[in-house]
């Protein structure tokens, strides 16, 4: 015991030396847990500890001059790695622009664009197609000076389509971009209507998905086991619902229990159904609670909160009949509203999509109101949106659809039928001069089904991708390396936007970058352990020596 108090001591010296030398030892990574703030062009050319090591909380890009295509990489790069933040000019007003989701041949879709500029300002924002103008829209800023909208596209072939988006603010400047995107080809959505005894919503629903050019088989139930149906007969089973794109169930349409379990297994492997009425709760969709009552609607009374791709029906003091949902089930998303409940859910369900129409009396809009065009495009975009959650067995997809020459891209190929021993199907890239090469695919160690390659576009212009004896399945297309200081700060946006970031003013920045900066004087980990260690080699050398009666 005698020689414990001076081993302690000696520990004592030892950890208190190491206090003193571990703050000139202990080095982090210089980019880990804090804001990396770059403020030129000369910071990310030494920007390697960005793409190494432990990832940073958040990057900060200040500049007065719009990026290059080369810094542009740079970031795109980082960004992937942690949310990035842009403080842009004053005076320095953007269009961001891209087309989401799967583009199909005569579907509808979304071009989505935000802006930025002064605060409170508003612009008309206009979309072009093949040069000319077909669609606007009016926005206004928030307080942060920024603004969103979407317009719905239906392209009418398949291949490479571009869109333009020009906001033309209410100051007198105008500023665009392009989103471009690969269009899949699809034949018109297939649909199965499912009705109750003949009535008018029956009618025109039919007619309305059949004047847009669907292709519609209806069952009409009479009673007394009778029914009147197209097609391969009335009953819902898995057969029959091989060879359609989307269900409709009207309200007062039968629908027995294993014909809704056999729609609810369809819909999970990437169906559509619509439930109308007093269905929209039925067991096993998931999109709501059943409503109790009868209530009296009219067009002013709803309030729409649609997807870009959905048409909603027009604002005319139109009355009907509906039955406003319960709770949304989580996950379900509530598209229309009137003061009695909810009138339009929709949710993913597996890998298809389900909706529910409180509204049973939509012919109303039509034949009352005169609303012909606007009833048929309410209905068919629903169907479409339905139609088109099908995901291909074998798919290519890129981050980006356009870009500068000279960068690597990356493809990702999910294969649904991928074995662990067979080789990945031969992707394609063909450049715009005509040359083809096959890309090297590779499978990613987390899944059995994704496969990942990349290529560089050597030269302007489009370059598609295809599996080896296929049509092209995607498509990039290439731009010359400087770009219009507009175009850049706009795919500088872009990045921020997908990172987890934003574009903001310059005396914004500190605000938004408060969250990831550490409190001041915080230590590492490291100094608390050695001043815990001391404190208990001390407390351990008093009780030794209390022990041996020297104090």
């Amino acid at each position: 015991m005698t020689r414990l108090p001076g081993i302690l001591r000696a520990l004592v010296l030892l950890l208190l030396a190491g206090a003193l030398l571990l703050p000139s030892l202990w080095r982090p990574s210089p980019a880990a847990g804090r804001v990396v703030r770059i403020r030129a062009a000369a910071e990310l050319g030494r920007a390697d500890s960005l793409l190494a090591g432990s990832p940073p909380a958040a990057l900060a890009y200040e500049s007065n001059r719009p990026p290059t295509a080369a810094e542009l990489d740079t970031l795109a790069a980082a960004a992937e790695r942690a949310p990035l933040f842009v403080a842009a000019p004053a005076a320095v007003r953007l269009v961001e622009a891209s087309a989401s989701g799967r583009l199909l041949a005569g579907r509808a879709a979304a071009v989505t664009f935000r802006l930025r500029g002064a605060p409170g300002d508003s612009a008309r924002v206009y979309l072009s197609d093949a040069g000319a103008k077909v669609d606007s829209i009016a926005v206004g800023a928030d307080a942060r000076g920024e603004a969103a909208g979407a317009f719905r596209v239906r392209p009418a072939a398949p291949g490479w389509r571009e869109w333009r988006v020009t906001a033309r603010w209410a100051r007198g400047d105008s500023v665009g971009a392009a989103a471009g995107a690969w269009v899949d080809s699809a034949g018109p959505p297939r649909v199965l209507l499912r009705a109750g005894f003949p009535d008018w919503e029956a009618k025109f629903v039919a007619r309305a998905l059949e004047e847009s050019g669907a292709t519609v088989a209806t069952t009409l139930t009479l009673g007394r086991g009778l029914a009147v149906a197209e097609g391969e007969g009335g009953a819902i089973s898995a057969a029959r619902l091989a060879r359609v794109d989307a269900v409709v169930v009207l309200d007062g349409a039968p629908l027995a229990p294993v014909e809704a379990s056999a729609l609810a297994e369809w819909v999970s492997r990437g169906g559509g159904v619509l439930l109308v009425g007093d269905r929209a709760g039925t067991a096993g969709f998931g999109l709501v609670r059943g409503g109790t009552r009868v209530v009296a609607v009219d067009g002013p009374g709803i309030r729409w909160a649609l997807p870009a791709e959905l048409a909603p029906l027009p604002p005319d003091r139109v009355g009907g009949e509906a039955q406003p949902f319960g709770a949304p089930y989580p996950g379900t998303m509530v598209g229309a509203s009137a003061p009695a409940g909810g009138v339009l859910a929709l949710r993913p369900l597996g890998r298809g999509r389900a909706a529910g129409l409180a509204l049973a009396e939509t012919w109303r809009w039509r034949m009352e109101a005169g609303r012909i065009a606007e009833h048929r495009e309410f209905w068919r975009s629903l169907v479409d949106w339905l139609a088109s959650a099908r995901p291909e067995p074998l798919s290519i997809h890129l981050v980006d659809a356009t870009g500068p020459v000279g960068v690597r891209r990356e493809v990702r190929v999910y294969d649904a039928r991928a074995q662990a021993n067979a080789p990945p199907p031969p992707l394609v890239v063909t450049r715009p001069g005509g040359a083809a090469d096959t890309l090297r695919l590779a499978r990613e160690p987390s899944s059995l089904n994704h496969f990942s390659a990349s290529f560089v576009p050597a030269a302007e212009g489009l370059h598609t991708l295809a599996f080896a004896g296929q049509p092209p399945r995607a498509g990039f297309r290439a731009s010359a390396a400087a770009m219009p200081s507009a175009d850049a700060w706009a795919r500088l946006s872009l990045l921020a936007s997908r990172s987890g970031g934003r574009v903001l003013s310059p005396d914004s920045l500190g605000r938004a970058l408060g969250r990831f900066t550490p409190p001041a004087g915080r230590r590492g980990p490291g100094m608390a352990l050695v001043f815990g260690a001391l404190l208990v080699l001390a407390a351990a050398e008093w009780a030794i020596r209390r022990l041996n009666g020297r104090e």
